[in-house]
């Protein structure tokens, strides 16, 4: 166990030398604002590739609607006063005035209760679509704030240092039709959240991170990430106007993400905490099809060592109160089976309270795991409170590593070979049984996604006319519509129902200057782009 100075509040002056570190990686952290490497191009070669790393090829590849929403719980949530153990009298022994009352949990098992202040997931575990994995962590639990978010973004072990994150592992390189056959959206988004490891490859940020919920509000409200307002009439001011010219139309996906909200809405009034606009927003992403399977959004606040009750009820409202509005969103629109939700957080809390009415770093927490295939109910034994069954720190000893939850998600929620997903956590685990999913990942249902292909047009370099087919398998409403690197819309070609079978369309450049083209077929809940040159 690497119990670190800084750990505890009894630490003194340790603990606020921690914590100052921790507020000023994340002052540095948000300077850049954003970090979007897939997102960038510089003149029509794009930095940095999604696709380019293999297990997100394979995800790509998947003929699937499905979508993944991970909430980072940041500061090491307390899972005993999450999840109680209201029959053990250990549990009432060790907290003392900071343990939740037994008539106060609400009941999930004879043994078990959840916190009183997570109310609103009640229907959601009545109706059996919430799962608690108990008692999750990993081998010598770090006590490190830092430390341990790495190790669980990367699913490396204690003593292993990674700078890959275990969903953007094995980075490949680029394809080489990734300029004629761009990605039409980012596979994964990231909003708030104390790192940016889950997306990284070897060399490259895979996913598209944005600091926090405010800038994807700007970005869907205006299409842009940097405003043009407020700027001094200055030499600076020209220069900073510039570069966010320049950040703007280098920003890839800002058309694709504003259309795909543009094109939903929520059915739900969510809440105005940061939790609940950064869902409001996923929601309706989702809901616009963009296509994008891999969310991750974020709730800080859970370094809950003084005045835990109140500040940690805070939390946990805040928490429930925005999944069980997301859930209820996606539902309204028939689009709940398309979703699973799970949470995590770096730790959990020292088993014995602090006597500063709170709780230190500890080990291992339950996970809440959300959803229509998801098996209700609890998973795994009750924690184990006994002298003998804790840590030379009096700290929990897991029952589930966190990488065979990790391990479950790729496999029987995205369907991807056990190979390919143990070789993308790096080691061999078994899978944890809290999914009950079809075999296969394409949950496409009557009125979901229509199968289609669009072809590669011809011919292709072209001056100045080009032959654009596609073929449809059934008759649906489609749209083609051909934008420039920037993501500006240049034409709609059709927006229409069409009958099944192939179709061609003439596209004349000849009021187009030289230059890469991508144009975008639509049709039901499936997207496919595809990039074309123009050369004069």
């Amino acid at each position: 166990m690497n119990r670190i100075k800084g750990s505890r509040l009894a630490d003194g002056h340790h603990h606020h030398e921690h914590h100052d570190l921790c507020s000023r990686k994340d002052f540095i952290r948000r300077l850049g604002l954003f970090t979007a490497g897939s997102a960038f191009v510089l003149g029509n070669t794009p930095v940095q590739a999604l696709q380019s790393s293999s297990l997100f090829r394979k995800l790509a590849g998947l003929e699937t609607n499905r979508v993944l929403v991970l909430i980072q719980l940041n500061g090491g949530n307390d899972g005993l006063n999450t999840v109680v153990p209201v029959e053990n009298d250990l549990y009432y022994n060790y907290r003392g005035d900071i343990s939740v009352a037994k008539n106060q949990a609400l009941s999930l098992s004879d043994t078990m209760g959840l916190n009183p202040a997570m109310q609103s997931l009640m229907p959601l575990w009545e109706e059996g679509k919430m799962g608690v994995i108990q008692s999750v962590g990993y081998p010598s639990g770090d006590l490190s704030h830092f430390r341990s978010t790495d190790i669980w973004l990367s699913a490396s072990d204690h003593d292993e240092y990674l700078q890959t994150g275990w969903l953007g592992r094995h980075l490949a390189n680029e394809n080489p039709d990734f300029v004629e056959n761009p990605p039409n959206n980012p596979l994964a988004v990231q909003i708030g959240g104390a790192s940016s490891l889950l997306f990284k490859g070897d060399a490259l940020d895979m996913g598209m991170t944005l600091n926090d919920v405010g800038i994807l509000e700007y970005l869907v409200e205006n299409g842009v990430i940097y405003s043009m307002d407020d700027l001094p009439e200055t030499v600076y001011g020209d220069e900073m106007r510039f570069m966010r010219i320049q950040a703007n139309n280098s920003f890839r996906y800002a058309e694709a993400i504003k259309n795909a909200y543009d094109e939903s809405a929520n059915q739900v009034e969510f809440n105005s905490e940061n939790l609940g606009r950064s869902l409001s927003i996923v929601s309706r992403l989702i809901k616009g099809n963009l296509g994008t399977k891999i969310f991750l959004v974020s709730l800080d606040g859970f370094d809950t060592h003084a005045n835990q009750l109140n500040d940690h009820t805070a939390l946990l409202n805040e928490l429930s109160t925005a999944v069980s509005d997301f859930y209820n969103d996606m539902a309204a629109d028939g689009r709940s089976e398309e979703v699973l939700i799970a949470t995590f957080s770096e730790f959990g809390r020292r088993v014995i309270s602090n006597g500063a009415a709170g709780t230190d770093h500890g080990t291992a927490a339950p996970l809440f795991v959300f959803g229509d295939s998801v098996q209700g109910g609890l998973i795994g034994e009750d924690p184990k409170l006994e002298e003998n069954n804790l840590d030379e720190y009096d700290n929990l000893i897991h029952e589930y590593d966190f990488r065979q939850v990790y391990l479950t998600l790729l496999c029987d929620w995205f369907g991807i070979s056990e190979e390919d997903a143990q070789a993308a956590l790096g080691s061999e685990h078994e899978k944890v049984p809290f999914l009950d999913v079809p075999n296969t990942v394409n949950n496409e249902s009557s009125t979901g996604p229509i199968s289609f292909q669009l072809h590669q047009n011809y011919p292709n370099p072209f001056n100045p006319a080009t032959t654009i087919s596609f073929t449809l398998q059934q008759t649906t409403v489609v749209r083609l519509q051909v934008f420039d690197v920037q993501g500006r819309l240049i034409r709609t070609m059709i927006d229409q129902k069409v009958q099944a079978g192939k179709h061609s369309l003439v596209f004349d450049a000849s009021n187009l200057p030289t230059g890469t083209y991508v144009y975008r077929l639509q049709a039901g809940r499936r997207a496919e782009t595809k990039s074309m040159t123009l050369i004069k």
